[in-house]
């Protein structure tokens, strides 16, 4: 005869209420959990988002993508990943953009 597990999780429950309940506390437990793993930019005070993506800043400086990619290999313009999708921080690419207006390439 082989000793029972008390850690395991037991799913025989007498009522099939208990079991419905057991389920939806873990769904809705797993639900939360997704939720909190799928950060979405924040959006500032003004309205704008701290975080620009790769087209805006095509578009600001008039470059390609290969070359945004460059710069982000680079550590010339820092990027952070949300899912699958990279953004630039509107401070640093500001900075950036100083400098880029500051030695004439604009």
């Amino acid at each position: 005869m082989s000793e029972v597990n008390n850690n395991a999780p037991f799913l025989l429950i007498q009522k099939p209420q208990e079991l419905i309940k057991l389920f939806e506390g873990l769904i809705d437990r797993k639900i939360r959990e997704i939720g909190t793993l799928t950060p979405t930019p924040p959006i500032s005070v003004a309205g704008e988002s701290p975080f620009l993506s790769t087209k805006d800043i095509q578009k600001i400086f008039n470059v390609s993508r290969q070359t945004i990619n460059d710069w982000r290999k680079s550590g010339l313009l820092p990027s952070i990943k949300i899912k699958s999708r990279r953004y630039f921080i509107r401070d640093q690419v500001q900075a950036l953009q100083q400098k880029w207006v500051t030695s004439g390439n604009q």
